[in-house]
């Protein structure tokens, strides 16, 4: 009786810390937003690919994070709020991702091909460009990354 009751109590305490660990944030859908509101949400997958891209080379500085936030509340009307728990679960996206980074963006592109308009794919690499900054333009994975993510958002 007691073993069924320790393997109950450790079953019970893996799926708590199962939810806890690969917990995306639920943000909410206001009427003519990007989101979804649920775990394939748009606004998730661009703030995990720009966190790829901006950490491509070097971890996230503070600034580098207040710049992404600050671009997802300018350029996808997010509220400061949104847009740091769109941060906490695209980077909980991103550091699960494997492959060079071409692979890790085109593995976040299927909510922003799928939800997303013409032009708000434009400001999608818009952002990716500006998070990139002068690594947009020189040879090397990141431009790569960026090139192919435009030609796959931007066909048809």
């Amino acid at each position: 009786m007691s073993l069924i009751l320790a393997v109950l109590v450790l079953l019970l305490a893996a799926a708590i810390v199962y939810h806890i660990m690969g917990r995306i944030p639920r943000l909410p859908q206001a009427a003519g937003d990007w989101g979804s509101g649920g775990r394939s949400d748009p606004r998730i997958a661009v703030a995990a690919m720009m966190y790829a891209v901006a950490t491509e080379y070097a971890p996230l500085t503070a600034e580098q994070e207040r710049h992404i936030q600050s671009l997802l509340c300018l350029r996808m009307g997010l509220d400061p709020a949104v847009a740091r728990a769109c941060l906490t679960g695209g980077r909980r996206i991103a550091s699960r991702l494997h492959g060079d980074l071409n692979s890790r963006l085109h593995q976040l592109l299927g909510p922003v091909e799928h939800r997303c308009s013409r032009k708000e794919k434009q400001d999608v690499i818009d952002m990716l460009r500006i998070i990139a900054g002068p690594f947009a333009q020189r040879l090397g994975p990141v431009r790569e990354g960026l090139g192919r993510v435009s030609a796959t958002l931007m066909r048809g």
